[in-house]
């Protein structure tokens, strides 16, 4: 590695006139085998110079937590030291002088990120005063592309209206046959974690009186050309915006949390305007700000970043926002351009495949207009490569947890303000009064009744109301509550139910799929103005042949839940867990195998917990009650799930029944 930067090194720091010797001294961090960081000797300088760095996935941020610390000790030593003899009479030396305003013989070795981007080679380096305090960003084109890009991108800045919001400010350039660089100050702050806030600069941005036709932009006639080869794509883009009049805006290109620093909302700095545009497509960052970071730091599936898209476009700042724009009849296709226009013409290192997985994704979901026979059709192992049946049966069986996993998970770039507990009460205190009183009564109908008779469906169905009304705190709420409810009910009427860890497990049980439900309710509630078009029920049956790993695992864990069910105290509830297969079977499958399933799982707990309970008295009442309860309860999970599984983006992928 010494031998690729040293050389790097010398052609910043040294000169070929008089010399002014100054030692410095790094430690090179590579990642993925190349140079990365350079890295001040000592503890202080380096915890400083990793400023540097915006680490975004959390083994980047672990490590960067914890290389300071490592430097301290002998373990410092796996990091290649590198010695460079510096000239302080040197143009690029006198240069950082005047920017830290440090004489250049007592200047320090500054942190050095290093970055070989196509053909550019260029260097950001972090500087600080005499008290290793952070003061400027130099940025620095070695060979004669990445000189090129500094330049323009020098040009850009030092046109920023400094009053815009993130606008950052030129403070030196310096040109030699060597080198091109420029200096902006440092800006404190972290890496935002979501768009929060984000809105105040977008609005900013929006040049005031400037509309213009989408095709007449620059981005726009990159796009155009870039699609001469991909014609039967970009028609249908084309007729979509061709003619739009939109309000230009000012164009960052890169807009992602790893360029951003920010303090507040109306603190904040971008850096790495290499693709600044001062007449841009509006909406374009905030799209890239959503999407990379989906796809690059947190490493999401088309899907979640799917969600996390159709989250951003229809909330209510984005709307706001677009209707400013002039781009509210057009966010779809304007969005779908943006996509084509980062796998045409940027063309990223990383994160390509996804990218052009969302995009065929979002064109499937938003362009296509099915018949209404159509349905959306789950992945199936047949769709994944595998080479013998242990290989197929774990593609199934990952494409199964893939979708389990996508049903409890929730988009969270998007920054959503809620409003606070006494604000909701006052505003929900009716149905909240109600939901309470309702509670109230069918715990008292409960506490007159046998103790083994189940009313869980009327609990289920009093939560789910108030999450409908009231939103998902109350619900959860309501859930939590009820959950205790029934089983304290229960040790009130029967001695049996008084044992605490009877007591325990039955509320843990009850609360899982109390909350469930409320998970459910509020997610169909949120996902009512997203959904394009609403399927039809499912036309048949999928084939369990294509699931069967899927269908074995599920049978296998009916039989070990009855099993446990059967050798543990009768008084233990096990709804919760009979669930769990049904559930699985109607997101691979369909609704009708996870009926099938319910049923066969129902009639199996209620004949043990009457086989185990013993009861003599009044048997029957109790075996039929209890069976259409747990039936009752199951089929309105299903039914929920059901109505995820068909107009959430998570589970769509383009496919249709049908064709």
């Amino acid at each position: 590695m010494n031998k690729s930067v040293r050389p790097i090194l010398e052609t910043l720091f040294t000169s070929n006139g008089r010399s002014q010797p100054v030692t410095f001294a790094w430690r090179l961090i590579t990642r993925h085998g190349r140079p990365f960081l350079l890295l001040p000797c000592g503890h202080a300088a380096a915890r400083t110079g990793l400023n540097i760095y915006s680490a975004q996935r959390k083994r980047a941020k672990i490590w960067r937590q914890f290389l300071p610390w490592l430097f301290q000790t002998p373990l410092a030593g796996v990091f290649e030291r590198i010695h460079v003899q510096a000239d302080a009479a040197s143009e690029f030396m006198q240069f950082l002088a005047q920017q830290t305003g440090v004489p250049a013989d007592r200047v320090a070795p500054c942190a050095i990120k290093l970055s070989d981007v196509g053909s550019r080679s260029r260097l950001v380096l972090l500087l600080c005063d005499e008290g290793g305090r952070p003061t400027r960003v130099v940025k620095v084109g070695l060979n004669a592309a990445g000189r090129a890009a500094t330049d323009h991108e020098a040009d850009f800045l030092a046109q920023l209206p400094p009053e815009k919001i993130g606008s950052s400010r030129l403070t030196g350039r310096l040109a030699t046959p060597q080198l091109a660089a420029f200096a902006t100050d440092y800006f404190p702050g972290t890496s935002p974690q979501d768009d929060a806030g984000l809105e105040h600069l977008f609005h900013d941005w929006l040049n005031p009186t400037t509309t213009a036709a989408l095709e007449s932009l620059p981005a726009w006639n990159e796009l155009a050309v870039a699609a001469k080869n991909n014609l039967e794509v970009w028609r249908h883009l084309q007729c979509a915006l061709t003619g739009k009049n939109v309000r230009t805006t000012l164009y960052h290109g890169d807009f992602a949390p790893w360029n951003l620093r920010v303090v507040n909302s109306r603190n904040l700095q971008a850096f790495d305007w290499e693709r600044g545009d001062r007449h841009g497509v509006p909406g374009w960052d905030w799209f890239h700000f959503t999407i990379q970071t989906a796809i690059l730091a947190k490493r999401y599936s088309a899907e979640r970043a799917a969600a996390e898209v159709e989250q951003l476009i229809h909330s209510a700042r984005f709307k706001k926002y677009a209707a400013a724009a002039g781009i509210s009849d057009i966010i779809e296709p304007l969005l779908l351009a943006y996509l084509l226009h980062q796998h045409w013409v940027i063309k990223p290192s990383e994160g390509s495949a996804t990218t052009t997985e969302l995009f065929d994704l979002l064109a499937a979901h938003w362009l296509t207009k099915p018949s209404p026979a159509n349905t959306v059709a789950p992945i199936t192992a047949a769709e994944i490569p595998a080479n013998g049946v242990w290989a197929t049966a774990a593609g199934q069986l990952r494409n199964a947890g893939r979708q389990w996993s996508n049903l409890f998970w929730e988009p969270t770039l998007n920054s959503r303000m809620s409003s606070s507990w006494r604000k909701e009460f006052q505003a929900h205190w009716l149905v909240l009064l109600a939901t309470g009183l309702l509670l109230a009564f069918i715990g008292a109908v409960q506490f007159h009744t046998a103790a083994h008779l189940m009313f869980l469906p009327f609990y289920v169905a009093a939560c789910a109301l108030l999450t409908w009304q009231a939103g998902r705190r109350w619900g959860a709420f309501a859930a939590a509550l009820a959950a205790v409810i029934a089983p304290v009910v229960a040790a009130a009427r029967d001695a049996g139910f008084r044992d605490s860890e009877v007591m325990l497990w039955n509320t843990v049980m009850r609360f899982i799929i109390l909350e469930m439900c409320v998970l459910f309710v509020d997610r169909i509630h949120k996902q009512r103005a997203m959904v394009h078009y609403r399927l039809a029920a499912d036309s048949a049956p999928a084939e369990l042949a294509e699931n069967w790993a899927v269908l074995l695992a599920c049978v296998a864990s009916l039989a070990v839940i009855a099993w446990l069910d059967y050798i543990t105290n009768p008084h233990l509830i096990f709804l919760p867990l009979y669930l769990f297969p049904c559930m699985m079977l109607t997101l691979v499958t369909n609704l009708r195998w996870g009926f099938a399933a319910a049923l066969l799982t129902t009639g199996i707990g209620t004949v043990i917990e009457v086989v185990t309970n013993k009861i003599s008295d009044d048997w029957a009442e109790i075996f039929v009650w209890n069976f259409l309860m747990r039936l009752a309860v199951s089929l309105l999970v299903l039914l929920l799930l059901d109505r995820i599984r068909k107009e959430n983006i998570l589970f769509f992928n383009g496919k249709t029944s049908g064709h």
